[in-house]
C-alpha cells in the first residue's frame, strides 16, 4: 500500500484513540514548569535557550534519524498531544505537521513555527528576474535549512521567544533575558563567519548536497551541490562525471560531506577526483553522548566554520559558473508555433496587486534574498526597480469568462465585456522571448480601460496563478511598447508573506 494511504489511515485510527485519551488539561503537572516538545535538534537547542529552568523541553526526533524521512509514531503522536507546546522549523522540513492538526487540537498545543514570517530559499539553485524582459522558470520545493546560517539561526530564536512570551506573559522577564544571553553568543557565531568570507581567497565550496545554501546565501559564499536537498538522492552517473569535471577543472581540493549520511558518493567522487573529504554537520540530529560530551549548536558550526576555511583560505582559483540558464519556455524560448490563442477565462478569478506589499515593506525580504543570490543590485535598487515596474492606482481585478472589472484604491469599480483579438511575440534585448495575449473592450464607453494585454509565464491555453497586465486607452501597440512598467497580480487569498514566498521561488 501508498505510503501516504498507510499514513492517512493511521491518522484516522490515532484520531479517535488519541481524543479518548486525558488531555494535558486534565493530567496537570504538578509543577508550572511549560511542558515543550520539540521536533529536531536545532529546535531542541534554540527553545532549550530561550525556556532556561521555566520550562522541560524534550527532543522528538533522535540522532541518526533522517529528518526529512521521518514521521512520528502512535508514541510520538501521544507525547506531542500531552505537550504545552510544539516547536518545529517548517512544514518543508517537518512535512508531517500540517497532517496531525487534530493532535494539536485535541491537547490544546501551541503550535510554534520557528521560521514563521520568513521567506524561504528555493529548493533549487535557479534565480531569476521575475521582470517582463525575462520570463522565468518555476521552483516548487522551499529549502528548510535555516538554522545552518547564524544570522537566520537568531532569527528563528527570536521567533520562539516571541511566541512563548505571547503565551506566557507571567514568564516574559525571563524569556526576555535567557534569549537576548543566547542571542549575544549567535551575534558573536556569526561575526565570525562575517570575518571568515570576508577574508576568502575562495568562495565555492563542494558539499555532499545542497543544505548549505542559507549559509551561503547570507555570507556571500556559492555551494555546489552533488546531490539535491535529500541526503540521500543520489545523482546520476552523469551528473557524478559532469562533477568529478568540474572539480579537476577548477582544481578543487575538498568536498563536504555530512557526519550523520550516507557519505558513498562523496567518496566516490572524491577518490576519483582524488580530494580530501571534509564534514559540515547540519546538526539534524546530535546524539546524547555527543550532547553530554557538550557539544552544541554553537560548538558544532564553529567546527563547520574551520571546516571551511580550509577552501576560503585556499589559493586556488575562483571557480566558473556550474551552471547554465535552460532553454526553456518558462525562460523565454520556444518556436512560433507553440504558441496558443487564449481565452480570458485563463485568467479568471479574483486579484489583487502586489503594489501595496512593495509599499508596506513585505516584499523586503525578497528584495534582500535577490541582492545576495544576484549580486548585480542592491536591495533599494531592486525595490525602486519593481516600485516602477508594480506601481498601480488599480488594487483588485475582478475576472469572469468574459468580463473584466477593475477597482480602484479608493473602492471604485468599471467593468466591461472584453474580446481577444490575438496575441503578439515579442523579443527582448536578452535574446529570450514573451507573448501577449490582447483584448479589447466591447463597450468603449462603459468606463473600463479600452486594451488590456496579459503576459505570465504560458504560452498556452491554460490557467494561470498571477501574471503581468497591461491596460490604457491609447491603442495595443502603445502597450507592446510598455517594458518598464508591469502592474502583477496574485490570486486574492493569498496573504503578504505568501505572496513574498511565491515571488522567491518563481
Amino acid at each position: 500500500m501508498n505510503k501516504k494511504i498507510l499514513w492517512g489511515a493511521t491518522l484516522l485510527i490515532l484520531g479517535g484513540v488519541l481524543g479518548a485519551c486525558t488531555t494535558n488539561q486534565e493530567a496537570t503537572n504538578d509543577s508550572d514548569k511549560i511542558q515543550i516538545m520539540t521536533t529536531f535538534y536545532p529546535m531542541y537547542e534554540f527553545t532549550k535557550n530561550v525556556v532556561g529552568e521555566e520550562g522541560d523541553v524534550e527532543l522528538l526526533i533522535s540522532a541518526g534519524t533522517d529528518s526529512h524521512d521521518y514521521e512520528p509514531s502512535a508514541k510520538d503522536l501521544r507525547k506531542i498531544q500531552d505537550a504545552d507546546v510544539f516547536v518545529y522549523n517548517n512544514e518543508n522540513m517537518e512535512t508531517w505537521v500540517p497532517s496531525i492538526e487534530n493532535v494539536f487540537e485535541q491537547g490544546d498545543v501551541l503550535v510554534v513555527k520557528a521560521t514563521e514570517n520568513m521567506v524561504l530559499l528555493p529548493g533549487d539553485e535557479d534565480e531569476h528576474d521575475h521582470s517582463e524582459e525575462e520570463e522565468h522558470g518555476h521552483s516548487h520545493a522551499l529549502d528548510p535549512h535555516v538554522w545552518l546560517a547564524p544570522n537566520l539561526a537568531m532569527k528563528e530564536v527570536e521567533e520562539i521567544r516571541d511566541q512563548l512570551v505571547k503565551a506566557y506573559p507571567d514568564k516574559a522577564d525571563v524569556l526576555t533575558a535567557n534569549a537576548e544571553a543566547y542571542l549575544e553568543e549567535l551575534a558573536t557565531l556569526d561575526e565570525s563567519y562575517q570575518t571568515l568570507t570576508e577574508q576568502a581567497v575562495q568562495t565555492s565550496f563542494v558539499t555532499q548536497h545542497a543544505a548549505f545554501g542559507y549559509l551561503a546565501t547570507e555570507y556571500g559564499l556559492t555551494q555546489v551541490p552533488i546531490a539535491g536537498l535529500s541526503a540521500d538522492e543520489e545523482p546520476s552517473p552523469a551528473r557524478l562525471a559532469e562533477l568529478k569535471e568540474y572539480v579537476k577543472a577548477n582544481d578543487i581540493q575538498y568536498i563536504y560531506f555530512e557526519s550523520n549520511a550516507k557519505n558513498a558518493i562523496a567518496k566516490t567522487l572524491a577518490k576519483e577526483a582524488d580530494v580530501e573529504l571534509l564534514v559540515l554537520n547540519t546538526l539534524e540530529g546530535l546524539s546524547a553522548q555527543e550532547i553530554e560530551e557538550g557539544k552544541n549548536y554553537l560548538s558544532v558550526m564553529q567546527e563547520n566554520l574551520e571546516a571551511l576555511r580550509k577552501t576560503t583560505e585556499s589559493t586556488q582559483a575562483s571557480l566558473g559558473q556550474e551552471t547554465t540558464v535552460e532553454k526553456t519556455v518558462q525562460n523565454g524560448y520556444f518556436e512560433d508555433a507553440e504558441v496558443e490563442d487564449r481565452p480570458l477565462s485563463n485568467w479568471a478569478g479574483e486579484w489583487q496587486s502586489v503594489y501595496p506589499y512593495l509599499e508596506d515593506g513585505t516584499l523586503d525580504q525578497v528584495f534582500e534574498y535577490k541582492e545576495k543570490l544576484t549580486k548585480d543590485k542592491t536591495k533599494a535598487e531592486y525595490k525602486a526597480y519593481y516600485e516602477t515596474g508594480y506601481q498601480t492606482d488599480i488594487d483588485q481585478i475582478t475576472i469572469t469568462d468574459d468580463r473584466i472589472t477593475f477597482t480602484d484604491r479608493s473602492g471604485n469599480r468599471v467593468s466591461s465585456n472584453y474580446r481577444y483579438v490575438g496575441y503578439k511575440i515579442l523579443t527582448y534585448e536578452a535574446g529570450n522571448r514573451g507573448v501577449r495575449f490582447a483584448f479589447e473592450a466591447t463597450d468603449p464607453n462603459s468606463g473600463a480601460y479600452r486594451y488590456v494585454q496579459f503576459s505570465d509565464h504560458t504560452i498556452t491555453d491554460t490557467p494561470v496563478e498571477h501574471y503581468h497586465i497591461y491596460f490604457g486607452n491609447e491603442s495595443q501597440e502603445q502597450l507592446y511598447d510598455e517594458m518598464d512598467h508591469w502592474p502583477t497580480y496574485y490570486q486574492a487569498d493569498l496573504t503578504g508573506l505568501e505572496i513574498a514566498q511565491e515571488m522567491l521561488a518563481h
